[in-house]
């Protein structure tokens, strides 16, 4: 599997959430393949948020309840219908911000989500209300989760280039 993220082509950085959401049939998601999906991210990525003590692959597959203070389904609504402007109808744009997959051929690929990796970022981090995966406890854990900027543009090796 492929990771797919689309920025514009003058942006060299993309903005990354390592918490990116789907919606399954009992509600919103932590995408359960995250961990896959984000290693593809290279060492820098995750070296980035293990250098902060994160520990965001605990987060795979937790049951979200609310994001940045609204319930989960009515943020994900929010950013539908103020940043994710991709497409006209309404439900589209709702899921263009979660997680996503692709199949073209025979190659699979996954986006994040226009939740998890915004263009522009206008803020450091997003605070979940989630329940983990694996948890023994059903008491929701308030997590501040971090945005890191990837580098996607090519690297600079010489003075010409």
């Amino acid at each position: 599997m492929s990771l797919g993220w689309y920025p514009n082509c003058y942006n060299t950085y993309q903005n990354i959430l390592p918490t990116p959401v789907v919606i399954l049939d009992k509600g919103v998601f932590i995408a359960p393949d995250s961990v896959e999906l984000l290693n593809q991210l290279g060492k820098n990525f995750t070296g980035f948020l293990a250098a902060k003590r994160f520990d965001w692959k605990r987060l795979a597959g937790a049951k979200v309840i609310k994001i940045g203070g609204l319930p989960a389904l009515q943020y994900i609504d929010e950013i539908a219908r103020t940043v994710s402007g991709n497409f006209l109808d309404h439900n589209v744009r709702v899921n263009s911000v979660v997680s996503s997959y692709l199949i073209s051929n025979t190659t699979l690929s996954q986006r994040v989500g226009d939740l998890a990796g915004p263009i522009f970022l206008k803020q450091t981090s997003l605070e979940f209300l989630l329940t983990p995966a694996n948890s023994s406890s059903d008491t929701p854990e308030l997590i501040d989760v971090p945005f890191v900027a990837s580098f996607i543009g090519n690297d600079f090796t010489d003075v010409r280039s």
